[in-house]
């Protein structure tokens, strides 16, 4: 088995404590379902999927983001350092 099946076997057995929890937590402890905020927080299981999706948005875009304002192409350090006058081989000094 390799170690990427074993993290998302790990991971999904997780995920579905977090959420079993919750449930066992909602039909136990009374108070949670009587002081709810929203009527969201009253199904079982909410705050774990709520949080599980905000996670995998917070990947997404931050890969977009990263993709879109952070990388450059390959070629990109090179041609400034052409335009600077700078050159590589030189050892970073003037050309």
């Amino acid at each position: 088995m390799g170690k990427n099946v074993l993290l998302f076997r790990i991971l999904y057995a997780g995920l579905a404590l977090s959420v079993l929890a919750d449930v066992i937590f909602r039909f136990f402890a009374h108070s949670a379902q009587e002081h709810a905020a929203f009527l969201l927080h009253e199904i079982p299981g909410f705050s774990a999927f709520y949080g599980f999706i905000a996670c995998i948005l917070i990947i997404f875009v931050s890969k977009w983001l990263g993709q879109r304002f952070l990388q450059r192409d390959e070629g990109y350090y090179e041609y400034w350092g052409r335009v600077s006058g700078y050159a590589r081989a030189e050892g970073g000094e003037r050309a």
